[in-house]
């Protein structure tokens, strides 16, 4: 027997038998390789065939489609779908499960366009530049049906774009969620035909490269300006730029209820959606980069509008004349930092007042605003508050009477709230003197020694404003409306609520003047009035006409607008079209010409703002008791403006501002003879027997802004009225 022991190679004997097995296997080896090789070969000469039919396909469609979009009538060549058209059309198979517009083109039909060698048959949808196999081609374990489906690298046909067309489309941007947003490309118009599939390429402000996204739409999460096109081949748009914003997201306070709108068009009028409603979606909720606030509803009904905090920079149209107007700039803070991010998604800091006494350049850099800043250091000086704030809350129309205050106190179940109804004024709810339709008799009593009952407002569309109400009243109806009970499920330990301040009011109108407001366009006039004289409610919350002039309405004026259902407006005994807040016109009256914005900042009531000068005029105690028992010094409920003696005129008194953020001094200018505000606007600095302030307002036919303010002795009338601010405590 033979062992391996004695196999040995013999040069005389030729190969030995180990060298025999070993080329034996050596030769299988080889031979399997080859078999594998053969196969592989095989399946990859098939791909490419498949590839190539493709190509030749799709190229002679591109040419179709040019000659479809020079008006040849080429969409109905090929034939019907056939059965197999079922089976392709899914999204599990060509990933296309749109069969409309789509051609079967079989040998005879691919014939018959002049190309030869093409072995595939194949549905065609010429407008969509669309090819799809009729068979597909399986390929290690995966069936294709269209070029965009290869594998990377098996697809390279390109379209020579013969017919250059216009392209727009519009962006927008989602409230931040989880850190991110969402930009969305939307109501894409080619005008030299139909595009199925876009691409869409954006990069940040300062970035040097394009990043892709295969949707119409992609998430970032840095804040900053994007530039952004979409491409199809050699397609490509113009660029457009979009804003992703991040603002403080709004705090919400109890009793409140997210709210959005579904702006008005055509020929209906906008709704107010809440959270809860089928179409209220919470990523649309607002959108500050597009001039959309966040709007919350108390219990009541009330609306309330979110004032983000932010920094501020004003560019003067002419530096030496400052009521000549200019542009203010707005960047929206990280938390209660001074911290934004600019256009590049880069962290800059702002600056901020640091004294009291302090004359801030707001032409030289970002400033924040005093209203969302602790200035318990700085005495209040420019109207701050007592901490750090992310926001404030805005009462959305400045105060109205509410239906059912008949009672010494007032509850929740008083208020039926309705987006048409118009609420009932005093002389309607037998508030008023017996035979008179005077207000005043509605606020007597509210306070006394023996009485601490509230009847409260209402800050709703549609409503009378309230109006005969003191300097005080509406400082202490403010200060309550979070007491036990109140009608709008606020919590005393949680919101505090106060009149408005001149800071605060100077937030809301930099924000409204600015890009994320108006952009720079005063909002319509409030001008409609119920019966312009001493005995009568005077103003409608929300409303505008077309005219410049006040414009009168009727009790069946009234009754026409709760009933409207479109966007036509109401004409009035005078032919004076009358629009309503939710209108296309009508929302143009608010701080972002849309129905987001506050509303009621030109016209309707002038409105008592918490300022005055301490000149030790009478009438700070008589009709001003509650804010001067401050101390006559700034708190944060209250700013004291200085003065320079009680003798002085409104101008002498003007020149000693040091406030800045309060839309006053900043946005008006003063000589020896006359103050002027922005765009025209009125000005009239507090003085002598005038010591208090009041903003907005109407005036006449002109002279009517954001950047109005006016000086009153605080007595009741009935062009005044206010405007309350909440603020998370």
């Amino acid at each position: 027997m033979l062992s391996f022991c004695d196999l040995k190679t013999d040069s005389r004997k030729g190969v030995t038998l180990i060298s025999l097995v070993i080329t034996i296997v050596l030769l299988i080896i080889l031979a399997s390789i080859g078999i594998t090789s053969g196969v592989s070969v095989i399946r990859q000469s098939k791909m490419n065939r498949f590839t190539t039919e493709m190509n030749v396909m799709q190229t002679e469609v591109n040419d179709l489609y040019d000659r479809y979009s020079n008006g040849e009538d080429v969409l109905n060549l090929g034939n019907e779908l056939d059965s197999q058209a079922d089976e392709v059309f899914t999204s599990e198979a060509s990933g296309i499960t749109d069969k409309t517009g789509y051609r079967y083109y079989d040998q005879e039909a691919i014939q018959g366009l002049g190309i030869d060698g093409v072995e595939g048959e194949f549905y065609v949808n010429v407008e969509k530049r669309s090819v799809v196999s009729h068979d597909g081609f399986e390929y290690e374990g995966t069936t294709y049906y269209t070029l965009e489906q290869l594998p990377n690298g098996l697809y390279n046909v390109g379209y020579e774009n013969r017919n250059t067309g216009e392209i727009s489309f519009d962006l927008s941007c989602d409230n931040w969620t989880n850190g991110r947003s969402n930009i969305q490309v939307s109501n894409i118009e080619y005008t030299k035909g139909y595009i199925d599939k876009w691409q869409v390429e954006y990069k940040l402000e300062g970035q040097e490269y394009w990043s892709t996204s295969e949707d119409l739409s992609f998430f970032v999460d840095t804040p900053g300006m994007y530039t952004v096109r979409i491409v199809n081949g050699d397609i490509v748009s113009e660029e457009k730029q979009i804003e992703a914003v991040k603002a403080n997201a709004p705090e919400m306070l109890d009793g409140m209820t997210e709210t959005t709108f579904k702006l008005p068009e055509g020929d209906s009028k906008g709704e107010t959606i809440r959270l809860g409603d089928t179409a209220f979606n919470n990523n649309l909720w607002y959108d500050y980069g597009n001039s959309k606030w966040a709007n919350s509803t108390t219990e009541d009904g009330s609306m309330w509008v979110w004032i983000p905090r932010y920094a501020y920079k004003i560019t003067y149209n002419n530096p030496n004349d400052k009521s000549q107007g200019g542009t203010i700039d707005v960047r929206f803070l990280i938390g209660t930092t001074d911290q934004y991010y600019d256009n590049g998604g880069n962290i800059k800091t702002a600056k901020r007042a640091t004294s009291k006494d302090e004359v801030v350049d707001i032409t030289s850099d970002y400033y924040v605003h005093p209203a969302f800043t602790d200035e318990t250091n700085l005495d209040f000086a420019n109207g701050g508050w007592d901490k750090e704030v992310t926001g404030i809350w805005v009462a959305k129309f400045e105060a109205g009477y509410a239906s059912g205050n008949n009672d010494a106190e007032v509850k929740s179940s008083s208020l039926n709230y309705s987006n048409t109804g118009v609420w009932a004024s005093p002389a309607e709810t037998g508030t008023g003197s017996e035979g008179s339709i005077s207000a005043r008799n509605w606020l007597d009593g509210i306070y006394s020694s023996t009485t601490t009952a509230i009847k409260y407002p209402t800050f709703q569309p549609i409503t009378y404003s309230m109006n005969y109400i003191r300097v005080s009243d509406s400082y202490d109806i403010s200060r309550r409306l979070t007491d036990s009970e109140n009608i709008y499920g606020l919590s005393g330990s949680s919101t505090d609520s106060h009149l408005m301040k001149n800071s605060e009011w100077g937030a809301v109108v930099y924000l409204g003047w600015s890009k994320y407001g108006t952009n720079g366009v005063e909002p319509y006039v409030n001008n409609i009035n119920s019966n312009n004289n001493i005995q009568s409610v005077y103003a409608i919350t929300g409303l505008i006409t077309d005219d410049d002039y006040n414009a009168i309405v009727t009790q069946d004026d009234i009754d026409n607008i709760s009933i409207r259902t479109g966007n036509a407006p109401i004409v009035n005994d005078d032919n004076k079209n009358i629009y309503v807040w939710d209108q296309e016109e009508g929302q143009k009256s608010s701080s972002t010409l849309n129905m987001y914005g506050v509303y009621d900042l030109v016209g309707g009531l002038y409105e008592i703002t918490a300022g005055y000068i301490a000149n030790e005029n009478a009438n700070l105690n008589i009709h001003g008791a509650s804010l001067v028992a401050e101390g006559n010094i700034s708190s944060k409920y209250v700013t004291i403006y200085p003065y320079k003696s009680p003798e002085d005129t409104d101008i002498d008194n003007y020149k000693e501002i040091t406030m800045f953020g309060d839309a006053i001094k900043e946005t008006s200018a003063s000589s020896d003879l006359f103050i002027a505000s922005w765009n025209d606007d009125r000005a009239s600095f507090p003085a002598l027997n005038f010591p208090f302030m009041t903003r907005g307002g109407y005036t006449s036919e002109v002279h009517n802004g954001f950047f109005n303010f006016n000086s009153t002795n605080g007595t009741p009338t009935y062009y005044n009225g206010f405007r309350p601010v909440l603020v998370a405590l």
